[in-house]
């Protein structure tokens, strides 16, 4: 199925509210988005009644702001009345405009603050300090370092002196700076990642009658739009305005998807339909162009358009001296804003090509400049070939109009707007690549339309595939808070010359996407490097400039999706671009290539590995491979590495030197400037140079060589000249020794590493290898499964067999071999090269870490990211908390902690839709790796980054802590709160785990083995038998067993015994100290899969009532499996394997008879003599406070062994007789209700009759049982009411929370939270007894 293009655009004029142009009001940094500004200037947002600006009822608000505007033009008269005036002239202007004309009635003058050591020269405060004010004479100007402030202890720009305050107090959101003739508006930006502000030029405003300039900052400035003194800083109408615009934005950007979209179809359809344009029809219908190909030379075309769009609308195209008949040539012949124009009326919409053919002229102007036009050569983006396709191509008017229509105009409720490209977010592209990710395109069959897939074939788009999901803006900045901003304090602080050690900082983002985090990063360090160089926040071009260098030396970034790398190319230009420069050049920046397939190594130590040969295991059979054909190259590589074949590559070390001469090319390159055409393609030929080194490209070669071993296919298909095309160890050391290896075999080696992109980091990034690494390192990597996903990859080559489920996919796959052999064979050859990147991945030795179990490309990244950083640097990546708490990361994490190299865990679930894709219930993490960090700091369950430097959600962990709590798995325990994690320290400081693993002498002390059931509920269903099979087999019923009927003919055992079926007990048939707590008596033949009717209260009474299970098991089989485990005891202790950290309880164990059990209910078998103490261990896990503990540690819905080897429990000899008296009884009493559990009762010495159900009593005994270890776990009365309820004991804003779901069903049932007033009686009456134990202790 495909989507069908949208229709046309109306050729009608469209109507639309008309734009308000501001001449003398500019936006900088989207402060406010510009059409809330509009909003605004009409009075048509939120707060602007007469009421709201404080007008006597009565006036009018329009009349009030004329009558301002004359009073602010007479005081602005007496400022201009001398030629220079002076300091003290603007200070009493700027204090007459906030007093008389936007009614700052409370303006205070203030001189200077002192904080932390820095000097803040404000002019004035007003409204109680909530708006900082400082003010410069107007031969300071508001960006330059003014000496007044210089004068007054502080060298900077009134700008950076607002800007500073208000990034230091909290008290201030919102601030003002003025020289006379201008006044900014600059709110509080602690990130500083690029200038922010709305200015007004009051000059032009009172001297050219800009009385529409004025309104606007009347509406914006009054004082009433900055709060009252007594309400929080953030409560305010400039902060709603801001909010407001913001959502705004996200719904425009939203529809800017869908234009983007839309313009590709009209244009992929246009190109293909017009009759002028055969050849191009021909081959992209016969595949010669394929679909995917033809659709990105479309998606170039776009990216040009919307380039050009940014530009124009920032007037960053024309160098500042070109000619006004030049910029008026280009704006009225050529332009997009005049294609913007012309899109909005029919008579446009023709079957000519003018335009096109105008707009063809436009790039190659800007590829080679163009005189005429006043056009620079920007290169970059508009250098030719990446378009071929198109350039040579017919375009008609009609179709192009379409494209501009839906790029430069957005329909909203109040008509038609145009798309504010000036002030739209460089990053927000973001969001257009994540649309595009998401298109699968598709030619009709005659070959003269572009669509999109929809439905099934939808699956297999590129985001799918990939595991791409764009990063929100707020993770990016506050992972950057914790990984860029130390990186460059410490570099500031160490350097004689700032701007120049900031400038050799390295950033790179290895799965960098559409350039989001390189982009903040960017900007992060562009704006620090224009703070040193000009004593203060930069003005806009000085901010450019700086943003060019940084981009230039400092970003780099890696993807395996071209149309990616190109994305991010265009969003650095679209942010570096300075007037009449040339776009940087970024081949050497961001490179196209896979970042986990390829060598890692650099100098000696790849020469190291190149040594050491192709590993073995680079020719074990994958799909598609011939064994036989295997076996040989296996047989022959293994020769060559360590018996006669061996060849020593270092023997001859002539390509040895190129390390260093590529790092010093490297240098050079990096240090060139590219301020003109010539300067550009200077620095874009030594790269050039230095790629094409005879010695590098052996290298390069070799290392190929090498991971082609892994990629190629070995089906023993024979070549036309019969020559090898697999290679072997022997190879790589003749490419190393610049000998030929043969053609077919250098073809085959080549073509596969092309097509897999292989990317061999030291050689891509020779400087920072040298150097030791990227000192920052940043992103999101994909998070998938490294498998071919059979749904997604069918969805677009066979929907239907994407269509079908399991086994019947499966079938319909191999039916292929015979029905379609050339899809079958793509399909092995697509599957084997996911086959090989694992392989690489598990043997090549560049993940040793994580590269275990079904790998995950996230965890892959962690590592690679881990090893990519500096000494001095830090890596910050989104993944899954996985990486902290799954069994295969946990070598991985368990490395980070020992080295002392992880410094932040900030956990987030993603309810809140942070990502819009993945669940909700997904959890992930921003993770921050450095060097030297002794107790790194993790918050959990934020749901907001807001939250995440919440205190009471922070707390440290040491590595020895965490090996206290998690010794076996060394993963990080989840805690919601700060007090969560004390409190559990705690508790294991007072106890030790179940099993030690690693303690083979003391690690075990209640010598527990572990079953999961003794029956799987699927593969040995076999086994199980109904109550009517057991009838056909003329069993009949004895108690809870079914036997040989004595009066029918005998039915036995091999060995001549009697049958005897048993209960087969599953987890939902028990509960607490209740091996009865729902059966199947009442679902008849019914099974079912939910929970199963509970027993009453009566039933529960009667000791001769049991259970009826739905199946029963052959006693003597149960017995044969027990024989393994040598358990003698007629009972068993088992513990709910499906379990939840939200449910009533989280861990629930149970005593239960000697039966079948079922793998839901796995089964514990402490190895102890006095079955008193194994009550005791039984109570031990039943208790509340274990099952606190519980709570923090598991994070999936089964309680897996590896989670029950680890909890804290007291030890054996940690029970003394007065213990035993006073915890045995109970746990008696609470188990031993009915006949069957008899032999548990005589174990501990009783053999009276089973004990009466009570509930009252019950829950006095559990309650009793749970205040005896919380005492024994060393807790005070505060902790227990905390682990009972936290919003009882800190608030109900506090964090945490732990049994909720408990607290409401007995709030239901009982009207009163009954446990916790038992439990804290009961612990008040043990009190005083381990009062004396504890002191003794």
């Amino acid at each position: 199925m495909v989507r069908q293009p949208r229709p046309a655009a109306r050729t009608r004029r469209a109507k639309r509210a008309p734009a308000i142009a501001f001449d003398a009001i500019t936006l900088e940094g989207g402060l406010i988005a510009p059409a809330m500004l509009t909003q605004i200037a009409r009075i048509e947002a939120d707060e602007q009644t007469a009421a709201d600006y404080g007008i006597a009822r009565g006036l009018i608000l329009r009349d009030e702001i004329a009558r301002a505007y004359r009073i602010a033009q007479a005081h602005y008269a007496d400022l201009t009345a001398h030629p220079e005036p002076s300091l003290a002239a603007t200070e009493r202007f700027t204090e007459a405009l906030l007093r008389d004309v936007l009614e700052f009635r409370d303006l205070v003058p203030i001189g200077r603050h002192d904080r932390d050591g820095d000097i803040y020269p404000l002019t004035f405060e007003a409204l109680s300090g909530r708006v900082p004010v400082v003010v410069v004479p107007p031969a300071d100007g508001i960006d330059r370092v003014s000496p007044s402030l210089t004068a007054a202890g502080r060298r900077g720009s009134a700008a950076s002196v607002v800007q500073d305050w208000l990034n230091a107090e909290d008290a201030a959101l919102w601030g003002l700076a003025c020289c006379g003739t201008r006044l900014r508006l600059l709110r509080d930006n602690p990130s500083l990642t690029r200038p922010a502000y709305i200015e007004a030029d009051l000059d032009a405003i009172f001297t050219n009658e800009g009385r529409v300039d004025f309104a606007v900052l009347w509406l914006l400035l009054h004082a009433t739009r900055f709060g009252k003194p007594a309400d929080a800083v953030s409560d305010c109408t400039l902060e709603r305005w801001r909010l407001a615009g913001l959502k705004e934005g996200e719904v425009a950007r939203d529809r800017l998807r869908d234009g983007v979209e839309e313009a590709l179809l009209a244009l992929g359809t246009g190109f293909l339909s017009h009759p002028a344009n055969g050849d191009l029809r021909k081959f992209v219908s016969s595949g010669m162009i394929p679909a995917q190909v033809y659709f990105e030379q479309c998606l170039h075309l776009v990216y040009r358009l919307i380039f050009l769009f940014v530009a124009e609308d920032r007037d960053l195209l024309h160098p500042p001296q070109t000619a006004a008949l030049k910029r008026l040539r280009y704006a009225q012949g050529y332009s997009l804003g005049n294609l913007r124009q012309a899109s909005i009326r029919r008579t446009s919409y023709d079957a000519h090509t003018d335009r096109w053919e105008a707009l063809q002229i436009v790039f190659r102007g800007l590829a080679e400049g163009q005189e005429e036009l006043g056009l620079p050569a920007l290169s970059g983006l508009f250098e030719p070939g990446r378009m071929d396709n198109l350039e040579s191509c017919t375009l008609a008017n009609r179709d192009l109009m379409k494209a501009i229509h839906r790029l430069a105009w957005l329909k909203g409720q109040d008509g038609t707007l145009p798309v504010n490209w000036r002030d739209m977010q460089t990053e927000e592209l973001g969001s257009v690549y994540e649309s595009l990710l998401e298109l699968a395109p598709r030619i009709t069959a005659n070959g003269r339309e572009l669509l999109f897939a929809e439905g099934a074939e939808k699956k297999g788009n590129a985001r799918k595939t990939t595991g791409s999901y764009y990063t929100p803006d707020s993770l990016v900045q506050a992972l950057l808070n914790t990984v860029a901003d130390p990186v460059m304090d410490r570099v500031i602080a160490g350097s004689q010359d700032p701007a120049r050690a900031l400038l050799g900082l390295r950033i790179i983002d290895p799965a960098c996407g559409s350039g989001h985090f390189l982009l903040a990063a960017a900007r992060r360090l562009a704006t620090r490097v224009a703070r040193v160089r000009n004593g203060g926040v930069a003005s806009a071009d000085q901010y450019r400039e700086a943003m060019r260098d940084v981009v230039r030396r400092c970003i780099h970034g890696v993807d395996r999706n071209p149309m990616a790398i190109d994305l991010a190319k265009v969003a650095l230009w679209i942010e570096s671009l300075e007037p009449g420069k040339p776009l940087g050049f970024l081949d050497a920046n961001l490179v196209c290539g896979d970042a986990l397939l390829g060598t890692f190594a650099f100098g000696e130590k790849l020469d190291s590995l190149l040594d050491d040969g192709i590993p073995d295991d680079a020719y074990k059979p994958l799909t598609a491979d011939e064994k036989p054909e295997c076996r040989k190259y296996f047989l022959r590589n293994r020769d060559e590495r360590i018996g006669q074949g061996r060849l020593d590559i270092f023997q001859d070390k002539t390509w040895k030197p190129q390390n260093s001469y590529i790092e010093r090319i490297v240098e050079t390159f990096k240090a060139m400037p590219e301020d003109t055409p010539r300067e550009r393609r200077a620095r874009q030929d030594l790269w050039q140079q230095a790629m094409a080194d005879p010695g590098l490209l052996a290298k390069r070669q070799a290392c190929d060589t090498y991971v082609s071993a892994y990629l190629i296919i070995k089906d023993g298909t024979p070549t036309p000249h019969g020559e090898r095309t697999i290679p072997t160890t022997a190879d790589v050391a003749a490419i190393l020794r610049q000998l030929s290896i043969g053609a077919e075999l250098e073809v085959s080696c080549s073509r596969a590493c092309a097509n897999a992109r292989v990317l061999h980091w030291g050689l891509t990034f020779a400087d920072a290898f040298a150097a030791g690494g990227f000192d920052i390192v940043v992103g999101n990597p994909p998070w998938d499964v490294i498998q071919l996903g059979e749904e997604e990859y069918f969805a677009q080559r066979k929907p239907e067999i994407a269509l079908l489920a399991g086994a019947k996919r499966k079938k319909a796959i191999q039916e292929l071999k015979a029905d379609h052999p050339e899809i079958f064979s793509t399909y092995e050859r697509d599957k084997r090269a996911f086959e090989a990147a694992n392989e690489f991945a598990r043997s090549s030795g560049r993940f040793p870490l994580t590269a275990r179990g079904k790998v995950n490309s996230y965890a892959l990244f962690s590592e690679l990211c881990a090893k990519l950083i500096s000494p001095r640097g830090r890596a910050g990546i989104v993944v899954p908390t996985g990486i902290a708490t799954d069994a295969s990361t946990s070598l991985f994490f368990a490395d980070l902690i020992a080295s002392k190299r992880l410094i932040r865990l900030a956990d987030f679930e993603n309810r809140q839709k942070l990502f819009a894709a993945p669940d909700a219930r997904m959890k992930f993490c921003l993770l921050t790796i450095g060097e030297g960090c002794d107790k790194p700091t993790f918050s959990f369950f934020s749901t907001d980054t807001s939250q995440i430097d919440e205190p009471e959600r922070n707390f440290t962990l040491s590595a020895e802590e965490i090996l206290k709590i998690n010794p076996n798995t060394k993963t990080v325990p989840i805690f919601r709160a700060r007090e969560d994690a004390r409190l559990t320290k705690y508790i294991y400081g007072r106890s030790q785990v179940l099993v030690e693993e690693a303690n083979k002498s003391t690690g075990n002390p209640w010598r527990v083995m572990f079953r999961q059931g003794l029956y799987n509920m699927t593969t040995d269903s076999a086994l199980f038998k109904d109550a009517v099979q057991l009838t056909d087999m003329n069993l009949v019923r004895e108690g809870t067993d079914w036997i040989t009927d004595p009066n029918a003919t005998l039915t036995s055992t091999r060995s001549g015994e009697p049958l005897r079926y048993i209960p087969l007990y599953e987890a939902k048939m028990v509960n607490f100290y209740d091996h009865r707590a729902g059966g199947y008596a009442q679902r008849g033949d019914e099974r079912g899969y939910r929970v199963l009717p509970e027993t009453s209260d009566e039933e529960h009474a009667d000791p001769d009532f049991e259970l009826t299970p739905f199946y029963w098991i052959n006693q003597a089989d149960v017995e044969e499996r027990l024989a393994a485990v040598r358990w003698k005891r007629d009972w068993f202790i088992g513990f709910k394997d499906l379990t939840s950290a939200t449910n009533e309880r989280t861990f629930v164990p149970a005593i239960i008879p000697r039966v079948g059990v079922g793998n839901n209910l796995p089964l514990l078998f402490p190895d102890i003599s006095d079955a008193r103490k194994i009550a005791c261990l039984v109570a031990n896990m039943s208790s509340l406070i274990f099952d606190f503990v519980v709570r923090q540690k598991a994070g999936g819905l089964h309680m897996n062994f590896f989670y029950v080897k680890q909890f804290p429990v007291l030890s054996p000899d940690d029970y003394k007789d007065a213990d035993l008296n006073y915890i045995v009884p109970r746990v008696l009493e609470l188990v031993y209700t009915s006949h069957s559990m008899a032999p548990f009762a005589r174990d501990l010495g009783y053999v009276e009759s089973p004990f009466k159900w009570e509930e009252q009593r019950r829950a006095m005994l559990r309650a009793e049982l749970d205040a005896w270890f919380a005492h024994a776990y060393g807790l005070s009365l505060d902790d227990l009411r905390y682990i009972l309820d936290p919003a009882e004991a800190k608030g109900i804003e506090y964090p945490s929370e732990t049994f909720r779901g408990l607290k409401s069903n007995e709030m239901r049932d009982h009207k009163e939270y009954r446990t916790s007033r038992l439990i804290l009686a009961a612990y008040h009456d043990l009190k005083i007894g381990f009062g004396a134990r504890i002191a003794a202790e």
